[in-house]
């Protein structure tokens, strides 16, 4: 975001004396080097900026990060200025969050401002959308940064959803490629009873199958076009408490392990409302019977949703996948990064709470760009009209997500909390298997071979490529990739991993 809050700058300059003495934290802590500015938790909460005049630009460099402590909804900018002959300002999003910091990267400043530090006069924290408090700004150690974001590990995941209009391909899956099923979709009628299009037998086959190989199984409610009747079964306090109850019926009936709320609904929907007082009635009644509660969710869903709501829950789907606003792709990678900063880094949650939506399926578009919203080809047919197909991200004008692609992705969802699809039965069977390829990269705890930066099995020069394009800042790392990329094991990748890739390449001629 490079629009700034409108308000009205405040000197700090007392705040310089903070920083006159280093401060260093322990090892296992991220390593302060400098204080810029220190703020009180009791002070009121603002839009305008707090600005810190800096003298001592050598710390601005590739060695070190801004690392800043604030209250609000949303994250704020860092701003840098110049009066000096530089930018005159610019603003720079945050890179990463660890906790309740937020940190900003020399790499991300330098893309914007230019890498002559020594035109830096001063940096600002300023509110976007939403008033903050600022309670810490510092200058700490990049490494530090980078050894906290890898401590931080939790379950990884792959959450598949069934549709009930083509359930019978659970009788050809593959169970030990997921850990979780979701049965799309398990709505209501107008008196709250729960159905969907699997018949009885049919359903408790499939929790039984996957019980069997340890898969969880859930009710998905709502989904695109099936949320019409939630807002009258919860706008009335006795009506609520008898919807949930027969949720709770429901999933007890098929021996579920717990609810997906999918509610697609549009912002001024009455429902979100009491959304908030559903979700905690919900996250009560399944800690009762030890079910998980998880929910579905993108950017244009969050608008509405409280950042305490989201805690409720154990884990998010996150849906990047049907971006509008792409004329190449509803599906990058690019646009899976920009979701999960989004949850992670605006809102707030943890990684390992996120897991990374990514389609089997392709869209088109039109002649104008748009995305064709009647578009809709599986991905086993895209592979079936041409095997060739299953490496490539565009057939015939249609957009999605092969293999080359999936396997980058899970490179990413390997630093959160894995991969969720929608859905499963838009898969390939045989060597061709998106959900085998996840698996192997999510579930299966494989040796990564020295100098695959890309993740496809094979250390060559297509990873020198990929490593030359993040050196020129044309390409972006996930953690694992960054890990993977420095070779020289100096917690830095840098033009001396790119040389010892090479020559390793070479002695393996």
């Amino acid at each position: 975001m490079k629009t700034l809050c409108s308000g009205i700058s405040v000197f700090l300059s007392a705040v310089m004396l903070l920083g006159m003495v280093p401060v260093h934290a322990s090892d296992d802590e991220i390593q302060i080097v400098q204080k810029l500015y220190q703020g009180e938790a009791s002070s009121e909460a603002w839009h305008t900026a707090v600005t810190v005049e800096i003298t001592d630009t050598s710390l601005f460099s590739e060695e070190y990060m801004i690392r800043l402590v604030c209250e609000g909804n949303q994250a704020p900018a860092f701003v840098l200025s110049s009066w000096s002959g530089g930018e005159e300002w610019v603003s720079i999003s945050p890179c990463a969050r660890i906790e309740d910091a937020l940190f900003y990267s020399y790499e991300d400043m330098a893309e914007q401002f230019g890498t002559d530090m020594s035109l830096l006069d001063s940096v600002s924290v300023m509110a976007r959308n939403a008033p903050i408090t600022l309670y810490e700004l510092d200058i700490v150690t990049a490494d530090s940064v980078r050894k906290s974001e890898s401590n931080t590990s939790g379950e990884r995941r792959v959450v598949g959803y069934l549709p009930d209009w083509s359930y019978q391909f659970y009788k050809e899956l593959d169970f030990s490629t997921l850990t979780h099923i979701n049965i799309a979709f398990c709505n209501p009628d107008t008196n709250g009873e729960l159905s969907n299009y699997i018949p009885d037998q049919e359903m408790k086959a499939i929790v039984e199958k996957a019980h069997e190989n340890d898969v969880k199984v859930l009710a998905a409610l709502g989904g695109g076009g099936g949320c019409d009747n939630y807002p009258a079964l919860l706008k009335d306090e006795a009506a609520m408490v008898t919807f949930n109850e027969k949720i709770m019926e429901y999933c007890e009936k098929y021996d579920l392990d717990g609810i997906d709320l999918d509610i697609e609904l549009g912002s001024n929907s009455e429902l979100w409302e009491y959304y908030d007082e559903w979700c905690v009635s919900l996250r009560k009644l399944c800690d009762e019977r030890d079910y998980l509660m998880t929910t579905a969710t993108a950017q244009w869903v969050a608008v509405r949703v409280s950042d305490e709501t989201f805690s409720y829950f154990d884990f998010l789907n996150v849906m990047a996948y049907d971006n509008e606003a792409s004329p190449d792709s509803h599906s990058t990678y690019a646009f899976a990064q920009e979701c999960l900063d989004f949850f992670h880094i605006d809102r707030g949650i943890a990684k390992d709470k996120l897991v990374l939506g990514v389609p089997f399926y392709g869209r088109g578009y039109h002649a104008d760009g748009s995305l064709d919203w009647n578009s809709y080809v599986a991905f086993s047919d895209i592979v079936a009209s041409d095997t060739a197909n299953y490496h490539k991200d565009v057939f015939e004008g249609v957009a999605y997500n092969g293999a080359d692609t999936m396997r980058k992705k899970c490179g990413l969802a390997r630093d959160y909390g894995g991969i969720m699809i929608w859905e499963i039965t838009q898969d390939c069977t045989g060597e061709y298997s998106l959900l085998s390829l996840i698996k192997d990269e999510i579930l299966t705890d494989t040796e990564i071979p020295i100098g695959d930066i890309n993740f496809d099995g094979n250390a060559n020069i297509v990873d020198i490529i990929f490593l030359q394009k993040y050196l020129l800042t044309l390409e972006s790392f996930s953690e694992t990739q960054y890990s993977a990329a420095d070779l020289t094991k100096d917690e830095h990748v840098n033009a001396f991993d790119l040389s010892f890739l090479k020559q390793m390449l070479l002695h393996t001629k």
